[in-house]
């Protein structure tokens, strides 16, 4: 009994001691689960921080089926097999790349339905069987007892997969599968007894693009072949068809695994097996697992906070691994890449696409700026080399290096000034300004919204409401043009800068003093007076996704300017006061993009993400500390529907990391973040250049969420902004929290 009683402590000891080292990794407070329910529309897959590969579970990529944009919902109980690049929480898709799957039995070359999956090469599974972390997933595909296993390098999807004892395991190649895009034709070549080649050939959201693939297989397939036209072909080597497919079949012991290797290129098949020999050659999944977890962990590491609640950490390091995974690479080995869909080459920069800058420019982009200035730098040059190497325009959101014209603006001069504005080497002035010049002279039709109008914005200092979005497309021009004009007063372009500064102030020109609100203004100069604020199907063509609501406070250039519209800082604080708490009654459809309502302001999308933050500056901070914590507390958890909407590669999670910090970025281009209140006792940031930024919240619970003190480095801190400069510097910056408001 005593000797059981002995083996039975030890063992509990082993346990706490082995979950304990677990906590202490990181990578195990990420949940990559997080958002792939709800409107999340994130995936759980494996990548690595900006990578051209990410590689995860397929389950649905009809385009009616929105919640599918990642091709993975958390709702659904069937996988059809694992492709290689996936969006992160965007509101519409593309990629799903040479789809693979691995099944047992008869060959089937369709993928079948989630009513019934046995109609095609499907598998059922759970949720209990299936694992998720940066830089590796795994999940059994019950319907075959196969246990699939991914990871990746930057440009090289890896799979494991570990068969039952059968004559008859099959590993299916799909290029055909694409979410929510159209296929011209794909092309497989079965090369050897080892490696299938080919590419798939599409039209989507990253516009007309070819995807090349190598696919090399661990052990040599004893028999294969294709699929065209409808029809199983074996022993064929080569289809070249509107549906061109593949298969090999091999025999396999009880629980023996065959790793698969796939490359791949925007530009051709020499490029893929280029990318494979860097990055894959003589590299097994166990080695190229460890080092993306390295990678990872490393990269999140650098963030480091102590106390809250596990959920808390959760979600915030969660977050972090979500701003990390995109934009992407979009650049061969040999430096060839894509733009404009036009095939070119470079050296001076690496090359990246995926470009969510309407989200992006608000917090996702500012928190680079801190924690990762060598990405922020390529970028930029990136986006500037559409302008001066491809001769085209920086794009409003670009996938596959095509501007797919989504939502309003040219927030790329955003980002790019943001970055210069702090002092990010190796980005060219004179180079950016070009490019963001012209970007402002290049009316673009909305694909999302139908707006637009830049042409008439130029002309009568307003985008009419005859364009579509007008309201929203006017505000967000005026913000761009005063990002502009900083950067031509920076390289002494007086001219250009008093025509820019003009410009910015253009949002004057559309606001309404009869009803205070910023207003659909028609080209004969009248507002718009047919319609009120509760007929929803009237409202929404006149504002881009967002809401009025939140768009009555997108001035963040001009918050001065933007108070005294609302009768300076009393009538300012009272108009949010109203904001977040008078409710909205509206009658007809509503946007989907509108979510998660305090008040009228639904914070699931990004134009309202400021606006919290906002009370600073009419001398309430009380109610912005009060206000963050109520978003941090509601509209974000540690579950699949945890994100309150699309996540948007990285925004709502770096308002999050920023809001759980004590600052926001309320004015990206503004070298300087507005207070807020921190969530941790401690939080440090590691940074590039070897210092540590540190954030202390003395007292800090549940009922101490408010401000009392600050002090920097030691001393008393009174300014409710934090100067980019002193957290680059390192230092710390020292909450004392209380349970009153500090009025």
């Amino acid at each position: 009994m005593k000797k059981e009683l002995l083996i039975c402590f030890f063992t509990t000891l082993i346990s706490v001691a082995s979950a304990q080292q677990n906590k202490n990794d990181v990578l195990s407070w990420v949940d990559p689960f997080i958002g792939t329910g709800g409107h999340g529309h994130t995936f759980p897959g494996a990548t690595t921080p900006f990578g051209m590969i990410q590689l995860s579970p397929d389950q649905n990529t009809k385009s009616g089926d929105w919640d599918w944009c990642s091709g993975y919902h958390y709702s659904s109980k069937t996988i059809m097999g694992f492709s290689h690049n996936h969006l992160s929480g965007t509101g519409w898709a593309d990629l799903g790349d040479i789809l693979v799957m691995p099944t047992v039995g008869q060959v089937k070359m369709v993928p079948g339905s989630e009513e019934n999956p046995e109609t095609g090469y499907r598998s059922k599974f759970t949720h209990d069987k299936e694992v998720a972390s940066p830089g590796y997933y795994s999940v059994m595909l019950d319907s075959y007892g196969i246990k699939a296993e991914l990871t990746a390098s930057p440009r090289v999807g890896f799979h494991k997969y570990t068969f039952p004892k059968s004559s008859e395991a099959n590993i299916i190649i799909d290029p055909t599968n694409k979410i929510f895009g159209n296929i011209y034709h794909t092309l497989v070549s079965v090369e050897g007894n080892n490696k299938i080649k080919g590419y798939c050939y599409s039209n989507g959201w990253g516009g007309k693009r070819f995807a090349y693939f190598v696919m090399e297989f661990s052990k040599p397939f004893k028999s294969y072949g294709v699929y065209a036209d409808g029809k199983i072909k074996n022993d064929e080597k080569i289809a070249l068809a509107k549906d061109a497919k593949a298969f090999v079949r091999f025999s396999t012991e009880d629980q023996e695994s065959i790793e698969v290797k796939v490359s791949l290129s925007p530009v051709s098949t020499e490029n893929a097996q280029e990318n494979f020999d860097t990055e894959a050659k003589n590299i097994d999944f166990a080695k190229a697992k460890e080092t993306a977890q390295k990678t990872w962990r490393d990269l999140i590491g650098r963030f480091q906070v102590t106390g809250g609640t596990d959920s808390q950490r959760k979600i915030f390091y969660t977050g972090v691994y979500h701003t990390f995974i995109a934009p992407n690479l979009y650049m061969d080995a040999n430096g060839d890449y894509v733009a404009a869909q036009e095939n070119m080459n470079t050296k001076w920069f690496t090359n990246y696409s995926t470009y969510s800058y309407w989200d992006g420019f608000r917090a996702t982009h500012p928190l680079l700026t801190i924690m990762d200035q060598k990405h922020t730098k390529e970028f930029a040059n990136s986006l500037i080399s559409r302008y001066t190497d491809r001769k085209d325009h920086m794009p409003i959101w670009e996938l596959c290096g095509y501007d797919n014209f989504c939502m309003l603006g040219y927030h790329s001069a955003s980002v790019i000034w943001d970055a210069i504005s702090k002092g990010v080497p190796g980005i060219d002035a004179e180079k950016a300004f070009a490019a963001m010049k012209d970007a402002s002279l290049t009316d673009k039709m909305s694909s999302s919204d139908g707006g637009g109008g830049l042409n008439d914005y130029i002309k009568l200092g307003y985008t009419p409401s005859e364009n579509g979005a007008s309201v929203s497309a006017t505000l967000e021009y005026s913000y761009d043009d005063w990002c502009i004009q900083q950067l031509a007063e920076k390289l002494g372009k007086k001219e250009e800068s008093e025509v820019y500064k003009k410009r910015s102030m253009n949002f004057l020109n559309t606001f309404n003093k009869e009803n205070n609100h910023f207003w659909p203004r028609q080209k004969d100069g009248k507002f718009l007076a047919d319609f009120t604020l509760n007929d929803w199907k009237k409202l929404q063509p006149h504002w881009v996704s967002g809401n009025i609501w939140a768009y009555d406070f997108f001035v963040p250039h001009q918050i001065d300017e933007m108070m005294n519209l609302y009768g300076g800082k009393k009538g300012f604080e009272e108009k949010l006061d109203k904001t977040f708490t008078e409710a909205l009654h509206m009658e007809g459809e509503q946007h989907v993009d509108i979510s998660g309502f305090i008040g009228s302001l639904g914070f699931g999308d990004e134009p309202g993400h400021h606006v919290p933050y906002l009370y600073n500056y009419a001398g309430s901070p009380y109610k912005t500390q009060k206000m963050v914590k109520y978003i941090r507390d509601n509209m974000y958890a540690a579950k699949p529907d945890g994100i309150v909407n699309n996540e948007d590669c990285g925004q709502m999670s770096a308002w999050y990391i920023f809001s759980s910090l004590g600052f926001y970025p309320v004015t990206p281009g503004k070298p300087v973040y507005a207070i807020g209140a921190p969530q941790f006792p401690k939080a440090s940031l590691k940074l590039e250049n070897g210092k540590t930024f540190t954030v202390i919240a003395d007292k800090i619970s549940d009922k101490n969420i408010y401000v009392q003190k600050m002090f920097l480095n030691g001393k008393e801190y009174k300014s409710w902004e934090l100067n980019h400069s002193d957290i680059m510097n390192g230092g710390e910056l020292r909450f004392v929290m209380g349970s009153k408001p500090v009025k």
